[in-house]
């Protein structure tokens, strides 16, 4: 038999995209395809409620805000936005007191490159060995974890080995070892997920010093009308926006 094509094995890297992907945001390349920040115009409002409506759905989905979801344009700059975020955060806010980050050996290069980055600022990192098995032991996790330690950055599904990291039991862990820490709603120290969409599909949890994932507080987002066109600028909105 003579394969006519090489067989793709690096889905690790990058995938095709889901065909329902593809259909769903079809319309908005050929057909609805302005810029949902262009405010004064119904192309612009079209794009905006595409926009909020995803993530709304997304939102609802983990449980979480619809304002806690923050759209970028990968997972290299997802966890820079995760980490340097907090870290600088609570560095702003603390008057001095040093930084501490636990991640582990096997982390994505993206988590490791932005540790380095942060040793570079004063900041200390541990880093974790993990066993045979690829996985965490929460007794050396914590016992790495100190009074000062501002974040908690692990894995959850490795796209390169395939192990997934009980992050469950990593998070009680950081709930129960915290020591003195912000507000419960300061944002500075909430847990996101990464949502690496070409990868392994799977979530990248940044675990903060409490596990401020929002159980039992997400609520329905209503979806925005998806009607747009002439009779939008009868909107009061319009108003506004063009003042």
């Amino acid at each position: 038999m003579t394969v006519k094509t090489p067989i793709y094995l690096d889905y690790a890297a990058t995938c095709p995209v889901d065909p329902r992907v593809v259909d769903t945001m079809l319309p908005y390349f050929t057909q609805m395809y302005g810029n949902a920040a262009s405010r004064t115009h119904a192309f612009g409002w079209t794009a905006e409620e595409a926009v909020e409506r995803a993530r709304g759905e997304i939102a609802s989905t983990i449980g979480a805000d619809s304002k806690e979801i923050t759209w970028t344009s990968g997972a290299t700059e997802s966890n820079n936005l995760a980490i340097k975020g907090v870290v600088e955060y609570l560095a702003h806010g603390a008057e001095g007191r040093p930084q501490h980050v636990v991640t582990v050996a096997t982390e994505h290069k993206a988590v490791l490159d932005t540790c380095k980055h942060l040793e570079r600022d004063g900041v200390e990192v541990t880093y974790l060995p993990v066993g045979r098995d690829g996985l965490v032991r929460m007794d050396e996790l914590a016992a790495a974890m100190r009074e000062h330690t501002s974040l908690v950055s692990i894995m959850f599904a490795n796209n390169e080995t395939g192990v997934i990291q009980p992050i469950a039991e990593i998070g009680k862990l950081c709930r129960t070892r915290r020591g003195p820490v912000p507000h419960r709603r300061d944002p500075g120290v909430r847990q996101g997920a990464d949502r690496r969409r070409r990868d392994v599909h799977r979530p990248r949890e940044h675990v903060g010093p409490q596990d401020l994932r929002a159980q039992g507080r997400g609520r329905a987002v209503r979806a925005p009308s998806q009607a747009a066109g002439p009779a939008r600028a009868a909107d009061p909105r319009w108003r506004s926006r063009a003042g």
